[in-house]
């Protein structure tokens, strides 16, 4: 009995062990407990800082998530913040680690005050920290510059970086900027550094009171000009339609609608156009003139002897700058009875006529009112009679498109009848060529000032301020080699001790600021004598009236040129009468 007794004992107790073990096969297994759930977010350390405004604090941000019986939750999610101040903090998400901790950086806004983060776990209740930014302590200022080389006529924006005494770099700060010579180096406030000249510009910015220097070298852009073989476009002896036919004005070339070419270079008192397929076909169309002077014998009506002086040309619509001459006729002091150049006796301004019919005619539609720049003063006959000619008044120029969306036109004031130049060498724009009155001229600091006729308005009219240096007004481009403005004409330097007289350019970047003259090609001028046996004397008898056309230009009014364009000029071949139109083919090398 004992021995049944005991087998049943034995049998039970395997029977639980078997059962305990899961023995005996079909039992699963228990899943494993849930981890705890967060129910609180703490702050552990990083709150209450002070640091500079725009710096990152010293401390990191931490925080702790624990659950119910206050044990540590391991990766919980936290996000983090800011809600005061600006600034940043990174990270934005973190993770809390096995001890239930989790942190974030915590950079400070650029300005003094209050600074604000709230970090977050799931649903429960924000923590915040908070922190005091205070002005940063400046204690030293450097100058960036962006380029290695600067070049006259270059706008170069320069940084201004603070620093604290500890080397920390400080944002937000204001910036006072000045330049050692403002002329020729101003910077805006922005620090903005235009450049009108070359040489050494001292820059300064100053923050709180401490101020950083800055040398900078700018260096002239220096072109080499090297000129081909002559080619005439226009012969004076077989190429006229009448006998005053000359070329007595700067070669304007435009591309007409149907892609043919014209150019004008004509004369008054009936002003002719030449015409062709291609530049190598251009004849003198001799069918009718382009403009007839209407020889009307008063002043006021700016309506005497009339020269095409620019075209430029919009859709179906053909502007043209009109150079009108009044020659007095009356005043016994001058020569009686001559309208022409002849007489000493001149009174000049500036006016528009327009073409619709392929600048095959151009009339004066908004006759009087098509006046662009009149002489300042009425027109007053001399005392005496003049010993030579010096006209009064404006001189027209050659008319470009700016990327701005104006159109652009250099002229010429003379105010003086004892004086064989210029006096005022002057920029004005418009942005509409319809309308003769829009035209303003640059007053240094805008384009505000109105060229009224003094007829109209019964006071003398106000001088235009003549741009800085420029003084090459017979062509006017855009370069595509050099990325300047580049204006030609004739003058005459000093170059290896000796009076160089010539064809010379000068660039620009806005069309106010021009750089000094470049030598193009040594050549005899008008008042200005060559030797025409020296080498590289671009003629043996007198020039005037240089003009840069680019053949491969694609424009409609030829505005820009390459590397390579054509130089046309005129030349004095026999005589004051007989003038050709040349052209030669110059190629631009830049040395620096």
């Amino acid at each position: 009995m004992w021995s049944q007794v005991l087998r049943i004992f034995v049998t039970g107790v395997a029977s639980l062990v078997l059962s305990a073990c899961g023995g005996g096969g079909g039992g699963g297994h228990d899943a494993p407990p849930a981890p705890p759930a967060p129910t609180s977010i703490t702050i552990v350390s990083g709150n209450n800082q002070t640091g500079i405004a725009g710096s990152t604090l010293p401390a990191a941000l931490v925080v702790s998530v624990k659950d119910a019986a206050g044990r540590a939750v391991a990766g919980a999610p936290v996000s983090w913040a800011v809600v005061a101040g600006g600034g940043s903090v990174t990270p934005t998400a973190s993770t809390t680690d096995s001890a239930g901790l989790a942190t974030t950086n915590w950079t400070l806004g650029t300005a003094a005050g209050a600074n604000r983060v709230t970090a977050t776990s799931g649903t429960l209740p924000a923590v915040a920290f908070d922190a005091t930014a205070t002005a940063a302590v400046t204690a030293s200022v450097t100058v960036s510059i962006p380029v290695e080389t600067i070049y006259e006529g270059d706008s170069v924006q320069l940084t201004a970086i603070a620093k604290d005494a500890a080397g920390n770099v400080l944002s937000g700060k204001t910036v006072d900027w000045s330049s050692g010579d403002k002329t020729r180096f101003p910077v805006s406030a922005a620090g903005l550094l235009s450049t009108w000249g070359y040489g050494v510009a001292i820059v300064t910015a100053t923050i709180d009171g401490v101020a950083g220097n800055a040398a900078l070298e700018v260096d002239p852009i220096i072109v080499m000009v090297a000129v081909g073989s002559k080619e005439v476009v226009f012969d004076y002896s077989t190429d006229r339609c009448e006998e005053l036919d000359l070329p007595d004005l700067p070669t304007r070339m435009v591309r007409a609608e149907d892609g043919s070419l014209v150019y004008f270079a004509g004369n008054a008192p009936r002003v002719y156009a030449s015409r062709g397929a291609d530049f190598n076909s251009l004849k003198r169309d001799c069918s009718q003139p382009v403009l007839v002077s209407a020889d009307r014998r008063t002043p006021e009506s700016y309506e005497n002897w009339e020269w095409i002086w620019s075209v430029y040309r919009v859709g179906s619509t053909w502007h043209a700058m009109v150079h009108n001459e009044y020659h007095d006729t009356f005043a016994s002091t001058c020569d009686p009875g001559n309208p022409s150049p002849g007489n000493p006796c001149w009174y000049n301004s500036v006016t528009h006529a327009v073409s619709t019919d392929g600048g095959h005619t151009f009339t004066k539609p908004l006759a009087p009112a098509h006046v662009i720049a009149p002489a300042v003063d009425v027109w007053t006959p001399p005392t005496q009679k003049p010993t030579q000619s010096f006209p009064i008044g404006y001189v027209g120029g050659p008319v470009i498109r700016h990327i701005d969306g104006y159109y652009y036109a250099i002229v010429n004031l003379h105010t003086s009848t004892t004086a064989p130049t210029y006096d005022y060498v002057c920029l004005i724009r418009t942005d509409n060529l319809d309308d003769p009155s829009s035209w303003r001229a640059w007053d240094r600091s805008g384009f505000s000032l109105r060229m009224a006729s003094p007829y109209v308005t019964g006071v003398p009219g106000s001088v235009c301020p003549s741009l800085s240096q420029m003084w090459n007004y017979a062509s006017l481009s855009y370069s595509t080699y050099l990325n300047r403005y580049v204006g030609l004409g004739n003058g005459a330097t000093h170059i290896g001790g000796r009076k160089v007289c010539g064809i010379y350019l000068q660039l620009s970047s806005d069309l106010i600021h021009w750089s000094r003259a470049t030598l193009v090609v040594e050549a005899a001028l008008q008042g200005c004598p060559a030797d025409p046996g020296a080498p590289g004397v671009l003629e043996p008898v007198e020039v005037i009236f240089p003009t840069f056309i680019d053949h491969a230009d694609t424009s409609v009014n030829f505005e820009n040129i390459g590397r390579t364009p054509y130089l046309y000029y005129v030349r004095f071949t026999n005589g004051n009468l007989d003038r050709d139109v040349v052209r030669v083919p110059v190629t631009f090398t830049r040395t620096n």
